[in-house]
């Protein structure tokens, strides 16, 4: 039965302020059971039959009618419906990929996202990701989120590439460049940006000093690593989606020589220099446990894999653990570690016992090691020395008897 026809029905029966409410009601129950059940429909297949059974109900119907125009919704909303399907169909397999751009981009449900799904936009058109109903596409490396029908107008590369390439920081503090010199136009997608009100007001990134638009930069923020190498400034600051992005791939990258860059941090930051105190034990202490059969089998070294350059360098740094230096977390992580590695080679392990120092200044006992405090070792011929009696006569090496090998 059409809606014309009903409506014909409730005038025979009722007022006409009554059959106008009723009607409404009929419209609306009528509009929201077909937006449902065309979403629901998950099958390319009978989404096409739908689709040409919609089109033949039109085009059956002669006249406008309100009957003919919810028709034509249902037929816009079923072909917008087939073109998610086909999507899904294509891409839902986790192993099959669409590489946009060196993106690498796979379908996800709301299972599989890290975000909620009504906070999820689009960073191709800014629009929102409707899910379950529209497809949610994220890059495997940098966490792009894009509509399926937008992946192929993203210009963006993946901040991967630059991660893998070349990977470095910005390290001047907010190198900011003029419009002028970005022609007016924004860094990442080349709109015209101006302060003008004609045109997209310009934003600036605080990482990198460009200019973006409001399409490219969403006030996303972080820590900028120029800040925290020079000034020890942690307090976050609006960036671009691509620098907010490639700096999230970097915070566990230890690239930064810290001591290089700014070396009077040491002496203002306490648990700076303690912790580079720590990783230069670290170190000395992987020397014992390499050669030891009992510390190989009990896998001592893995204790620090989830910072994996403790015992590859003592220079480096990553932008991450020196947020943990600030935020006072990563003493606590490593001081129960250093005390494991201490323990097992001066007191537990025999074999790594016996590779102890004897002071040549006193020839006392217990044995010596590199890395107590109590210890001094000389930078040229590295012998171990009581700090003590190093501190009583000069400070040329007894063993090396050569003036340039300090003892340290």
């Amino acid at each position: 039965m059409s809606v014309s026809d009903t409506s014909m029905k409730i005038d025979l029966n009722g007022d006409e302020s009554g059959n106008l409410h009723l009607l409404s009601v009929m419209d609306e129950n009528y509009y929201s059971t077909q937006h449902e059940e065309v979403w629901n429909m998950e099958n390319a297949i009978d989404i096409q039959l739908a689709i040409d059974t919609c089109k033949d109900s039109i085009l059956a119907l002669e006249e406008i009618s309100e009957e003919k125009r919810l028709l034509v919704q249902r037929l816009v909303k079923l072909r917008l419906r087939l073109q998610e399907v086909q999507e899904l169909e294509i891409y839902m397999d986790p192993k099959k990929m669409k590489v946009v751009q060196s993106h690498k981009f796979v379908c996800q449900t709301v299972t599989q996202l890290k975000f909620h799904p009504s906070q999820i936009y689009c960073e191709t058109c800014s629009g929102l990701i409707w899910i379950p109903v529209q497809s949610c596409f994220v890059c495997l490396e940098c966490d792009y989120i894009s509509h399926g029908q937008c992946l192929n107008s993203i210009k963006r590369v993946c901040a991967s590439v630059k991660v893998k390439e070349n990977p470095c920081y910005i390290l001047e503090i907010c190198p900011e460049k003029s419009l002028g010199n970005q022609n007016y136009r924004c860094a990442e997608c080349k709109a015209g940006i101006s302060f003008n009100a004609a045109l997209t007001q310009p934003v600036l990134c605080d990482y990198s000093g460009h200019y973006y638009c409001s399409e490219c930069h969403w006030g996303n923020l972080s820590v900028i690593p120029s800040r925290v190498v020079l000034n020890w400034d942690f307090q976050e600051y609006p960036v671009s989606k691509g620098s907010k992005q490639y700096l999230n791939l970097m915070m566990k990258k230890s690239i930064i020589k810290l001591e290089s860059i700014n070396p009077k941090l040491f002496s203002f930051v306490e648990e700076l220099a303690y912790v580079k105190r720590l990783r230069n034990d670290f170190m000395i202490m992987k020397e014992y446990i390499l050669t030891c059969k009992d510390a190989l089998e009990a896998k001592l070294l893995r204790l620090l894999e989830d910072r994996q350059h403790y015992v590859e360098n003592s220079d480096y740094y990553s932008i991450q653990d020196l947020i943990d230096i600030y935020k006072k977390n990563l003493i606590p992580y490593l001081e129960p570690i250093h005390n494991q590695f201490l323990l097992h080679i001066t007191q537990d392990c025999v074999g790594c016992r016996g590779k102890g120092h004897v002071c040549r200044m006193c020839g006392q006992l217990p044995e010596l090691f590199p890395f107590e405090i109590s210890a001094s070792q000389c930078e040229g011929c590295h012998s171990v020395y009581h700090r003590l009696c190093a501190n009583k006569r000069d400070v040329v090496c007894p063993k090396c008897g050569r003036a340039n090998h300090h003892i340290k």
